[in-house]
């Protein structure tokens, strides 16, 4: 089965960590993980770790927690390989679904079959605010959800 699950992530946080944690439970190790590029990463987030980094940070999660190397794609579009491989699965958190909602939109005018979106709940800091590097960036929350 093969299961899709993208962003930036950075600063990797608990609410990453849940994302593909889905995603192991639904493909095992046919996983892919799209990480945007720098350049892409940069549009939004002014610093952000090199790609290298940020995928290495992934690698060694799975690794550890999983015993395999996921397969790990540079996002170089919005899109990702989203449109190009028929993945059955697109794990995406409440702020990413209006997006995967458009790659099935997307593949629907290229006479391909939709992916089912599996959409996952914020993971919530001890304020009951959901994870998000904006927070942790912004020095409100640790990257567990701890308030700083």
């Amino acid at each position: 089965m093969k299961v899709a699950v993208g962003g930036t992530f950075e600063p990797f946080h608990s609410g990453h960590k849940k994302l593909i944690d889905v995603a192991v439970k639904l493909g095992g190790n046919c996983i892919s993980i799209g990480v945007t590029s720098d350049e892409m990463a940069r549009q939004r987030i002014r610093s952000v770790l090199p790609f290298e980094i940020r995928a290495e940070n992934i690698r060694q999660y799975v690794l550890r927690n999983y015993g395999f190397e996921p397969n790990i794609i540079k996002i170089t579009n919005p899109f990702g390989k989203t449109l190009e491989v028929d993945f059955e699965y697109l794990i995406v958190s409440p702020e990413t679904y209006e997006m995967a909602l458009k790659i099935n939109e997307e593949r629907k005018k290229l006479g391909k079959k939709e992916i089912k979106i599996v959409k996952v709940d914020f993971v919530l800091a001890e304020d009951k605010e959901p994870i998000s590097a904006t927070r942790i960036k912004k020095g409100e929350i640790d990257r567990y959800g701890r308030i700083i």
